[in-house]
């Protein structure tokens, strides 16, 4: 049985990112005890995101970042009748995913970083949305990994190892 041609779709600065993030996400879930550790391990992954989304803008490929309602209502209207189209990169659910990830782990950054200030000091209400957008991490991480698993299986690729060696199946 022959191969399938690949192509590459993951840059490795890419893919670093991608398992630093995700490793950095991890920790800081374990360790969770407000301590310094904890405080620079979420500041170091609010900074991969950064260095993420400019390594988008310096690559030129920040439009294809872009998540579309057009695309993505044409995709999820697909994916309903069991046709998903495939994608080279993110898929347009995959592409709304990409940003909230990105947007809670600033999040979290931002306001772990305003407890640590005068103006905020002891302030519960600060201490619960970082709670909260804590929490609503974990769960888009989870929905993200369910995501992963059915598209591979929809696709019949195995995504998560795209993720890791850069390439997937050519169309």
């Amino acid at each position: 049985m022959a191969a399938h041609p690949r192509v590459r779709v993951w840059p490795l600065t890419v893919r670093l990112l991608h398992w630093a993030l995700a490793a950095l996400v991890i920790a800081d879930l374990v360790i969770d005890d407000g301590g310094p550790l904890h405080r620079w391990v979420g500041y170091v992954a609010a900074a991969l995101v950064l260095v993420r989304l400019a390594w988008a803008t310096v690559q030129g490929e920040l439009a294809e970042l872009r998540p579309s309602l057009s695309r993505t209502s044409s995709y999820v209207g697909q994916l309903l009748r069991g046709q998903p189209p495939r994608s080279p990169g993110h898929d347009p659910l995959g592409l709304w995913m990409a940003w909230l990830l990105w947007a809670l782990v600033l999040l979290l950054g931002l306001t772990g970083w305003m407890t640590r200030l005068d103006a905020f000091w002891g302030d519960q209400t600060l201490h619960a949305v970082h709670a909260l957008l804590a929490d609503i991490l974990l769960a888009a991480v989870a929905l993200h990994l369910l995501g992963v698993a059915v598209m591979s299986l929809m696709w019949r690729e195995n995504l998560p190892a795209a993720m890791v060696t850069g390439f997937k199946r050519a169309d």
